[in-house]
């Protein structure tokens, strides 16, 4: 996880891309919880 979101910010510093890196790990872990 930590390394798809070092990716993303490297690819784009853009604080929207950062929100949705963001928001996409948050899910994911939601959903991994209630998995």
């Amino acid at each position: 996880m930590a390394t798809w979101a070092n990716l993303s910010l490297q690819d784009s510093a853009s604080p929207l891309m950062e929100q949705l890196t963001f928001f996409h790990d948050h899910a994911l872990l939601i959903l991994i919880m209630i998995t």
